[in-house]
C-alpha cells in the first residue's frame, strides 16, 4: 500500500477522537507552549501543515486575519470543521491536500508550521522545502514533533515502538536531525526547545486501535524495564498504578532568509 494511503487509513480511524479534550494533543499548556513562541499578523496568513483536525490553526486564529488548515485525511479535515464551526471561529479554511506538494504560490503566507506530522512524512526534507517555498522572505517557519532519544540505538528502538502502535509512524527524528534538516533546506535555525510530556499508556494505544499483539508487546516490553530489564527508549514510569511514560515534544523555529 502506498505510504499515504496508509496515512488516510490511520487517521480514518483517529478522526472521531482525535481533539479529545483529556489529550496532550489538545491540552491548553502545551499549545501555548508552541503558540507563545510564534510571531503574530493581524492582517497576515498562517498555514498549518498536515495539519489533522486543525488544534494548532485554531489555536492561531486570533492571531492571523486568516489561517489554512491542510492534511491528506478527508475525514480528519471534515471532523475539524465540524470542531472549528462549534467553537466559532470564522477565519480557518480547511484544504485537502498532499503536503509534499502544496497548492498555494510562492511566498503565500507570513508564518508556516507543522505539529506532530512530520514522524509520518516518508520524506521529510521535500516538505519542509514545500513549507519554505509557500513562506515569505524572512517569515517564520516552525516545526513541532515528538522527538526520538538522542542515543541512536534508544532511537531505533524508540521508533519500532510507535511503528507497532500505528503503522504510518515513519520514524521520529533525534533534535540535532530536525535542526540539520533545517539548515539543508537553507533555513536559520533560530531557536530549539524541548518539553517532556507524561502519557498515559492506555489513552495513547487506544487512539490508534493498535492490535492486541501490538499492545501486549509494548506493554510488556514498558513494564520489563521498569523491573530493571532493557531500556526502550520511552521512558516509562508508573503513577498510582497506572503505566505512563515521557514524550519529548521538539520545537524548532526557522527563518526563511
Amino acid at each position: 500500500m502506498d505510504h499515504f494511503e496508509l496515512v488516510k487509513n490511520q487517521f480514518r480511524k483517529q478522526a472521531a477522537n482525535f481533539s479529545d479534550k483529556q489529550s496532550n494533543q489538545t491540552n491548553e499548556s502545551y499549545l501555548r507552549w508552541i503558540v507563545d513562541s510564534l510571531p503574530s499578523a493581524g492582517e497576515g496568513r498562517a498555514l498549518d501543515v498536515a495539519a489533522g483536525t486543525g488544534i494548532l490553526a485554531r489555536a492561531l486564529a486570533g492571531r492571523f486575519d486568516r489561517v489554512i488548515a491542510i492534511d491528506l485525511s478527508r475525514d480528519m479535515l471534515e471532523q475539524g470543521k465540524a470542531e472549528t464551526e462549534q467553537s466559532g471561529i470564522a477565519n480557518v479554511d480547511f484544504v485537502e491536500g498532499n503536503v509534499e506538494r502544496l497548492p498555494f504560490r510562492v511566498e503565500s503566507f507570513d508564518l508556516v508550521v507543522s505539529r506532530f506530522a512530520f514522524h509520518h512524512f516518508p520524506d521529510p526534507i521535500k516538505v519542509l522545502h514545500e513549507m519554505k517555498r509557500v513562506c515569505k522572505a524572512g517569515s517564520v517557519i516552525a516545526v513541532i514533533d515528538i522527538a526520538a532519544p538522542g542515543d541512536p540505538e534508544l532511537a531505533n528502538a524508540y521508533n519500532r515502538y510507535e511503528r507497532l502502535r500505528e503503522t504510518s509512524h515513519t520514524a521520529a527524528l533525534r533534535r540535532e536531525e530536525l535542526e540539520s534538516l533545517f539548515r539543508d533546506a537553507g533555513l536559520a535555525v533560530e531557536s530549539t526547545e524541548t518539553l517532556d510530556v507524561s502519557v498515559d499508556f492506555n489513552r495513547w494505544i487506544a487512539l490508534t486501535g493498535a492490535d492486541e499483539a501490538a499492545r501486549r508487546t509494548i506493554r510488556g516490553d514498558l513494564e520489563a524495564e521498569l523491573a530493571g530489564g532493557p531500556a526502550t527508549g520511552m521512558r516509562p514510569v508508573r503513577r498510582d498504578g497506572a503505566l505512563f511514560f515521557r514524550h519529548a515534544y521538539l520545537k524548532v523555529i526557522g527563518r526563511k532568509r
